[in-house]
This record gives C-alpha cells, sequence and structure tokens, in this order.
C-alpha cells in the first residue's frame, strides 16, 4: 500500500481523479462552527469514497460531523489512539463499503 500526501482537499481530487485511491485519511484541525466541511471537495467529488478523519477533541456540536456519522463512507477516529486503532478503523471502513 502506497502513501500519498497532499496539503489540501483539492489536491486530493485531483490526486483521487489520476491514482487509484481506496479511501482517504484526514488530519483535520479544530474548526469553530462557522466553518464549513473542509472535505467537501473530496465528498461531493467522490461521495462514495471512505473517509476516516482524525480528530483532537469531540465534534459533536460540528454540524457536517454529525452528518458524516450517517454515512456508511466516513469515521471519525479521535485523539489520542494507537496505530492499531487506525488499522482496525481502515478494516471496518473498507469492510462497510465493500
Amino acid at each position: 500500500m502506497e502513501v500519498i500526501q497532499v496539503r489540501a482537499a483539492e489536491d486530493a481530487v485531483t490526486t483521487i481523479r489520476e491514482r487509484d485511491v481506496a479511501f482517504v485519511v484526514s488530519d483535520l484541525p479544530s474548526l469553530g462552527r462557522e466553518h464549513g466541511d473542509p472535505l467537501a471537495p473530496i465528498s461531493s467529488t467522490y461521495p462514495d469514497l471512505p473517509i476516516i478523519v482524525i480528530r483532537d477533541k469531540r465534534d459533536d456540536d460540528v454540524p457536517f460531523f454529525g452528518a458524516w456519522r450517517e454515512e456508511g463512507s466516513r469515521l471519525l477516529l479521535r485523539r489520542p489512539f494507537r496505530i492499531d486503532d487506525l488499522v482496525s478503523a481502515t478494516r471496518e471502513l473498507l469492510k462497510s463499503t465493500g
């Protein structure tokens, strides 16, 4: 498996279009309620692409995170976590999106 690093969601869309990408892992900074979905460029272009979002804190008050939990192709992983947690989350997400 190859890891491809990009700086912005718009860059990820280009990479996804050009490469065979199985899933996305995104480490997002803290966001306030006033911010929109930072992964919208990916989600709108590739709605079925599995995405794991890594966060520092609980994001239940951020509207788009609540919506993501209702979708089978999204998974939130909160810090602190072990690498085994990331591996398990990846397997679970890929299995559920089959």
